[in-house]
């Protein structure tokens, strides 16, 4: 839980904290000014999940292209396979989860000192909450653009409002256009399509955090329906699913497949022909990598993180408690703060979901079984 999130729920309470903050930081950054780093280096901080790092990958290109340099992107060791898919010209600084206490809010000394030695001219922060903020705030960049919330905005030389009233790569975008000229938003969104009819659909049934997922019996049973007729694998991380469930998998004739990096993910996701699952990482890698994805959403809205482009689609159940139409979320923060019943998930029924994505296959011609000995 992201605690000023929770404190800018109470209006005087966050105007209190949003003083106290910002009049350390603008002490703190008049401070500095004096010293500044004029080394010409242009730093990235997105500590960012897997999808939220497919999300930034245009903003941060658009940031490359604008200053025809070799840019630095801070961000998790996760996340750099990731990018080198997409970008060129990048170094990377990476900081492991663990140099961040307190929940992952606060960097430590080490992280503090690994960025300090980068010595930033330029920073856009992509993160925009404590993490990011308690590594930048007392940095000698000359100039500091990024999202934040209220309470960070004096560290900020070019400070956006957090604004998650659509797409959130739109987010991203926005923080570096209010500096950086982009010429067309809309079609740098769009990744580029690699389309392989031949291969095998590929099914991963989790996600970021347990509201997000359908039932994994399930997936299961929507594997054992268009394995029929398609070649089916269910890819995971090594370990998620017990050895009893994987053999009763292999007695039902569905291949499935066990990764344990993300280097081995993509590979994986580079050879299939569609990728289905949840609204998770690596449904959205897989449209990093042009391939068609189909996603199922539930206690998140897909207008704000559903893949896009033409060879993208996805179902959802709606139910009373569902998202309206200008929020990310349900009412329970997409069920991190506790759901009654997961009923958008429960009620989104095998039947409902096999008769949309045959739909999807027939549209974008996947190609069937030659036989049904072709797993």
């Amino acid at each position: 839980m992201e605690i000023t999130k929770e404190i800018n729920k109470y209006s005087i309470v966050s105007e209190a904290f949003s003083l106290v903050f910002n009049t350390f930081f603008f002490t703190v950054r008049k401070l500095i000014k004096p010293f500044v780093n004029k080394s010409g280096n242009i730093v990235v901080i997105s500590f960012c999940k897997l999808g939220d790092t497919v999300f930034t990958t245009p903003a941060i290109n658009e940031i490359r292209k604008f200053y025809k340099k070799t840019i630095f992107v801070v961000c998790y060791p996760e996340s750099v396979p990731i990018y080198n898919l997409m970008l060129n010209n990048i170094r990377f600084l990476q900081i492991q989860r663990g140099h961040f206490l307190f929940g992952g809010r606060i960097a430590d000394f080490y992280a503090r000192k690994v960025f300090a030695e980068l010595n930033p001219e330029i920073i856009f922060d992509l993160n925009g909450v404590m993490t990011s903020a308690t590594l930048i705030f007392n940095s000698r960049a000359k100039t500091i653009i990024g999202m934040s919330r209220k309470q960070f905005r004096e560290i900020y030389d070019h400070y956006v409002p957090i604004n998650r009233n659509h797409h959130l790569m739109d987010m991203y975008l926005s923080t570096v256009a209010s500096v950086i000229p982009i010429i067309d938003k809309e079609s740098i969104k769009d990744f580029p399509n690699k389309f392989n009819s031949g291969g095998k659909i590929l099914i991963h049934p989790f996600a970021g955090w347990k509201a997000k997922e359908w039932n994994l019996n399930k997936f299961i049973r929507l594997a054992e329906e268009i394995n029929k007729q398609y070649k089916i694998a269910i890819i995971m991380e090594s370990g998620s699913i017990p050895i009893d469930i994987l053999a009763e998998l292999d007695k039902k004739g569905i291949n499935f497949l066990e990764t344990n990096s993300v280097d081995e993910l993509i590979f994986h996701i580079k050879e299939c022909s569609v990728f289905i699952g949840n609204d998770s990482g690596p449904i959205h890698i897989a449209n990093l990598l042009g391939k068609p994805t189909f996603s199922l959403f539930g206690p998140t809205n897909p207008k704000f993180a559903a893949p896009l482009g033409d060879y993208n689609d996805y179902t959802y159940q709606v139910v009373k408690c569902s998202p309206r139409i200008d929020e990310e979320f349900c009412f329970t923060n997409g069920g991190r703060d506790g759901c009654p019943s997961f009923e958008c998930m429960n009620q989104l029924s095998v039947e409902k979901v096999k008769a949309a994505l045959l739909l999807f296959f027939e549209k974008i011609n996947i190609q069937k079984k030659i036989s049904d000995g072709l797993n």
